[in-house]
């Protein structure tokens, strides 16, 4: 049977004793699959110490402990339906991308594009599982039609947001507000590093010196667009959680895109032209 949070067969499967769902040995515990009497069960911490330990870090020697915090912070783990999903998202944003820059179909640019959707993906999924919390990409119906229509070359605004990692388990909202952050801040440290690479190139062929400055305008929008506080976007989240890490975030990655977009010669928000 499938487990009803991440879809994994299981020859073996539980069943919540207090919901009666059915899921994986990942996702048997109430806090691990948000269930609707998780403060019934949270009322007897007696009967599952063992789990609140673990979820506290308090189980095993210090060297065990150690030991799972590297591999929590290093393994990330996929399922089928998750590397499927990506590839659409992937698809739809090297679309965006092309689109906002003339549709030249050149592999160094569709590589700009995959890195700085993977890369801003991967980062909230790893350190959602960092957290100890189940956490997979998906693909939102309306968000990937609004990502498809954007890449229409006619389309004046370009949206970027086909889907979202989902994230289940005993999240704070603390938390919650950092798994958003590193996502925009793993496309501002790409954008920074473009950029520097950008004026240390000064001896480098044309085509480089574009390959550069491409990749800091297009990670500096990605990071921009992401914080904006609106319609469930990272931003909304960060927002939330400590609006002067928001303010701060925010105003850096405005600078970025227009520090990148005037260096590359494209004016000022030339992306929206």
């Amino acid at each position: 049977m499938e487990c009803g949070i991440c879809g994994h067969e299981e020859d073996i499967p539980f069943k919540c004793s207090y919901c009666k769902g059915i899921f994986c040995s990942a996702h048997r515990l109430p806090p691990n699959h948000n269930c609707v009497f998780l403060s019934r069960f949270m009322k007897k911490p007696e009967r599952e110490r063992e789990f609140l330990d673990y979820v506290s870090g308090r189980t095993g020697s210090t060297g065990e402990r150690i030991v799972n915090a590297v591999r929590n912070a290093t393994v990330l783990r996929f399922s089928k339906t998750e590397i499927l999903h990506l590839v659409i998202g992937t698809a739809l944003v090297v679309g965006v991308g092309m689109s906002l820059f003339g549709f030249r179909l050149r592999l160094d640019y569709i590589v700009i594009f995959v890195s700085a959707f993977i890369i801003h993906e991967l980062a909230h999924k790893f350190l959602a599982q960092f957290y100890r919390a189940w956490a997979e990409f998906r693909v939102q119906f309306y968000g990937a039609v609004i990502t498809a229509i954007s890449a229409l070359p006619f389309f004046p605004f370009k949206f970027i947001a086909p889907g979202a990692v989902f994230i289940s388990g005993p999240i704070s909202e603390q938390r919650s507000g950092k798994i958003s952050l590193i996502g925009p801040l793993t496309n501002i440290a790409m954008s920074l590093g473009f950029l520097f690479s950008y004026y240390l190139a000064s001896t480098l062929y044309e085509r480089a010196i574009q390959i550069l400055i491409t990749g800091a305008i297009f990670n500096s929008w990605i990071a921009f667009f992401n914080l904006i506080p609106f319609m469930g976007l990272d931003g909304s989240k960060i927002f939330s959680w400590n609006k002067l890490v928001w303010i701060l975030t925010f105003a850096l990655a405005i600078a970025l895109y227009v520090v990148a977009d005037i260096v590359g010669g494209r004016g000022l928000f030339g992306l929206f032209r």
